[in-house]
């Protein structure tokens, strides 16, 4: 979507007249590029513009940004190549004028970046004056990317305009100093990403966004230092700053994914596409660097043998938790203290995820899907742990409720890793403190829990039960033993999973009931396994408890 954005009448006027900055752009042809496009396409899509079955692919919004010229390189092929030019001079010719609608500056940003990286595919073997006509073009539209790219807000979108500028720049002239773009992209990235090298609002999609666009800045920046004969200081100093958040980000992001590539099920990560994923973490540092415990994003994560969990821990109390999430678009989250636990390719505890599409087109829904009930985690009398509304970019950062996560922690214990944290989502509601831990044994084939509801003695309502899901994977049955246990059996040949509970003094109920979450065909069924805990007396007891087991049955043989 593109953000909103407008010039005065007056720069308008300007911009449609005789006196335009892109009447007469004249550039020199850019014999000295060498840097090749990093990036797939759809060779699927790309077939149905060569075989001309989807006209309508030319009309389209999406048309202006020039993806497509990657799904034809895809599919491959000398007439792909050239109906691929003829397009862009097509598109040239008619779009020389300027429009707002057009030359929108996201627009010129995600043209500019791909023109130039897929350069050497569809313009290098053209005509010199083709090559100078669209190289013209590509300069006007920098030029106006330059004056434009200020009054777009979006964090990521000015990353990824001034990652079109320093391309632009090393691409259209040979000696170019894109130093003044990549100081500015340098002040730019200390906004949007946290200490531990995560995205400031906390979402996989937009993490991944602005890794890809600090790839593209790096390639631009690397081109111009392998044409210099002299080293540069700020240049090399450019890259470093440049690496430095590359690795950090591609560790987070590493953090995130499960056995089988899949992403934690957080709000954004049904967003990204997991080619695109590949892409990026491919050239996103060294890809054995993972980040165990994201502190200041809230993320943890434990791994040992075959088996990963990962815990969204929720927003930190460390100084640079809550405002800068709100400044970096961050979105409600209601999961605090939620697991994931996967096994080798399978699947086993989840979320039941969010997209983000549906907070417009379908409200109801995704406030389901982000509520705490949709989360592998604990709930009070059914209320979220945080306000689905309480920190969105434009409310008061002191407004609503949020749950802020405090004693996050994660390393080695005998015999394992122990992963623990607490929240105090429901204390302004209840009084009441929720803590958790979780402990994998070494090997990965026995995940144990600790669930504990803390009395506070801050007033609030008295509660009635703590409810305490975990969501199974859809191609996951569960079905309740003779003994009151839990036996999750995985497709195939895989070994089954027993999970037990025991509740402080024996009262508590344990079930399976039936859940969805959000697929990626959209809502799917499937099972989940609830711990209903009372806590009438929690005043007077000032604590609860849940201890709970998920463990690897041995496969006995034939």
């Amino acid at each position: 979507m593109l953000e909103v954005w407008t010039l005065s009448v007056i720069q308008r006027m300007i911009r449609r007249s005789p006196l335009s900055p892109i009447r007469g752009v004249h550039t020199p042809m850019p014999e000295h590029w060498q840097a090749s496009d990093p990036w797939k396409g759809n060779p699927s899509k790309g077939q149905l513009l060569v075989s001309g079955k989807n006209p309508a692919a030319l009309y389209s919004k999406d048309w202006h940004k020039f993806g497509w010229l990657r799904d034809m390189r895809e599919y491959g092929g000398s007439q792909s190549r050239t109906l691929a030019r003829r397009f862009v001079l097509e598109w040239t010719d008619q779009n020389q004028r300027w429009s707002s609608a057009i030359w929108h500056p996201q627009l010129l940003a995600d043209r500019i970046r791909t023109c130039v990286l897929t350069w050497g595919w569809f313009a290098a073997s053209a005509t010199p004056p083709q090559q100078q006509l669209i190289a013209n073009s590509l300069a006007s539209q920098a030029l106006i990317l330059s004056k434009d790219w200020r009054s777009i807000k979006g964090g990521n979108t000015r990353i990824e305009a001034l990652s079109a500028l320093i391309l632009a720049k090393t691409f259209l002239t040979v000696d170019a100093d894109p130093a003044p773009f990549g100081y500015m992209l340098i002040e730019e990235i200390a906004t949007l990403i946290l200490p531990d090298g995560c995205h400031a609002s906390r979402q996989p999609d937009l993490h991944i966004d602005l890794l890809r666009y600090l790839i593209e800045s790096r390639i631009g920046l690397s081109s111009m230092v392998a044409r210099l004969d002299t080293p540069n200081a700020h240049l090399n100093e450019m890259l470093a700053s440049i690496d430095d958040s590359i690795n950090r980000m591609g560790a987070v992001a590493r953090m995130w994914r499960h056995g089988n590539g899949r992403l934690m099920g957080i709000l954004g990560s049904h967003e990204v596409d997991l080619t695109r994923l590949n892409d990026v973490l491919d050239r996103a540092g060294p890809k054995g660097r993972i980040t165990n415990h994201a502190k200041d994003s809230g993320f943890l994560r434990m791994a040992s043998g075959r088996s990963l969990l990962l815990m969204n821990t929720g927003i930190s109390a460390r100084g640079a938790g809550l405002a800068n999430i709100i400044a970096g678009v961050g979105k409600p989250d209601a999961g605090a203290l939620a697991i994931e636990f996967s096994n080798g390719a399978h699947s086993i505890i989840i979320n039941a995820g969010q997209k983000k599409a549906l907070f417009d087109t379908a409200p109801d829904l995704a406030a389901a899907l982000a509520s705490t009930a949709a989360s592998s985690t604990l709930s009070v009398d059914r209320i979220n742990s945080s306000d689905l509304d309480a920190n969105m970019p434009d409310a008061n950062i002191k407004a609503g409720r949020i749950a802020v996560t405090d004693g996050a922690e994660t390393g080695p214990a005998p015999g394992g890793l122990l992963a623990e944290a607490k929240h105090n989502g429901y204390e302004k509601t209840h009084g009441l403190i929720h803590q958790r831990r979780v402990f994998l044994a070494t090997g990965g084939n026995d995940l144990r829990g600790e669930d504990v509801v803390l009395y506070s003695g801050a007033p609030g309502h008295i509660p009635s039960e703590a409810i305490i899901r975990f969501h199974l994977h859809p191609k996951i049955n569960a079905s309740m033993s003779i003994g009151g246990d839990v036996i999750l059996r995985l497709p195939g040949n895989a070994a089954a999973w027993h999970f037990k509970a025991n509740f402080t003094e024996n009262s508590g109920d344990i079930a399976v009931e039936d859940s969805v979450i959000m697929g990626e065909l959209g809502l799917e069924k499937c099972m989940q396994i609830t711990l209903t805990m009372p806590l009438g007396n929690i005043r007077a007891d000032y604590s609860s408890t849940v201890k709970w087991g998920l463990r690897r049955q041995v496969k006995t043989s034939a």
